[in-house]
């Protein structure tokens, strides 16, 4: 049986060599490029019709999702799987809305990698567990909706896990390596925290986590 062949598209350097190096000690794949911008992106994609792309959705030069029809175009049998540090529902949903075949996120495990590289090489979508979670969070804010407690439904459990251990006064170090996460995955819930509840500082934050400690009684952390 053939190797899948692999194009890693991530304007993080070090991180496509570990992708690549790590891929490469499998016989199944064979890398047959890396790329970091959208441009090299596209030439790679008509020059070699790769079996799958690691697809990291910000390239150098721009959105790779906006490429995304012309790659399918130009390369109807390449199947793309997102990976990304981006773990919010609009980002996925955009992702999927764009024709990638699956979404990974930076903060899975290798073991669900190999899970993914290899649903989606068999034609199927494939979501990551932590995907999976926001999905099923979404579906549980629609009807805390319903009921018409809307503040609950702003904050999807992650988030509310992370706003909760800024209100304990943790630093986000500190809620990284307890909740088995990257700085940076951290500093992105905290973002979107601050961007759905319309506040600029932390100390907004641990206001309302304390007027609201309701909203927080499920948060297991």
């Amino acid at each position: 049986m053939k190797p899948a062949r692999i194009l890693i598209a991530d304007d993080h350097i070090l991180i496509a060599e570990m992708w690549s190096a790590l891929l490469s000690s499998k016989e199944k794949y064979q890398v047959v490029d890396k790329v970091n911008t959208c441009q090299q992106l596209k030439e790679a994609v008509q020059r070699l019709h790769p079996d799958i792309v690691l697809l990291d959705i910000v390239l150098s030069d721009g959105s790779s999702l906006d490429i995304l029809a012309e790659l399918k175009k130009v390369s109807p049998g390449t199947k793309f799987l997102a990976v990304s540090a981006h773990t919010d529902l609009a980002t996925v949903k955009k992702s999927f809305g764009a024709g990638v075949d699956g979404y990974f996120t930076k903060t899975s495990t290798l073991d669900e990698l190999d899970e993914a590289m290899h649903m989606v090489l068999e034609g199927n979508s494939y979501q990551c567990k932590e995907v999976r979670d926001l999905f099923t969070d979404a579906d549980a804010d629609i009807q805390d909706k319903k009921s018409g407690d809307v503040n609950k439904a702003l904050l999807t459990r992650k988030e509310k896990q992370v706003a909760y251990l800024v209100y304990e006064g943790l630093s986000a170090k500190d809620i990284a390596q307890k909740l088995g996460v990257s700085f940076k995955t951290v500093e992105v819930h905290r973002h979107h925290i601050y961007q759905k509840l319309g506040i600029q500082k932390a100390s907004k934050l641990i206001w309302y986590v304390k007027e609201n400690l309701h909203l927080f009684s499920d948060v297991n952390v």
